[in-house]
């Protein structure tokens, strides 16, 4: 547990870090005021995912427009939440002086809204690709037959 900044009871638990919204606030069970990191700890956070996503999309081989958007989205929210609830008893915690409530609901329809754009992107830039592709695969085997004659 570590103590809420505006109440200074401690009653924020890693769980709270773990399970809040995308804007990464957990609000006190107490007061009911919000907080979130402070700022060297979102630094710190930012780094170790900044430094192992190049790392981990090169192992996995996830490069390819959409896919990717949807891979780094979903490393980057997951690695940056386990990061905070491993080394929460050694981060710090400050109030957000104003809150602009984004709930769970709000989350996933802004992550909804990610995925989507990401598909129809992919699905954009693939059909671009495909197309000339086809053209290609239908001229091959003319120019094959050419040859042989």
């Amino acid at each position: 547990m570590i103590a809420c900044p505006n109440c200074k009871r401690r009653i924020i638990t890693r769980r709270d870090i773990l399970y809040a919204p995308l804007d990464g606030t957990a609000q006190c069970r107490a007061c009911g005021q919000h907080s979130r990191l402070d700022t060297f700890s979102r630094w710190v956070v930012s780094c170790l995912v900044a430094v192992s996503l190049p790392a981990l999309l090169l192992t996995w081989g996830v490069f390819y427009s959409g896919h990717l958007l949807v891979v780094s989205m979903i490393v980057i929210i997951v690695a940056a939440r386990v990061m905070a609830w491993l080394a929460l008893p050694f981060f710090g915690l400050e109030p957000v002086p104003s809150h602009i409530p984004l709930d769970r609901r709000q989350s996933v329809i802004i992550l909804s809204a990610l995925v989507a754009a990401a598909f129809v992107l992919d699905a954009f830039i693939a059909s671009r690709f495909e197309s000339e592709d086809t053209i290609r695969d239908a001229e091959a085997p003319a120019a094959i037959r050419n040859l042989q004659r």
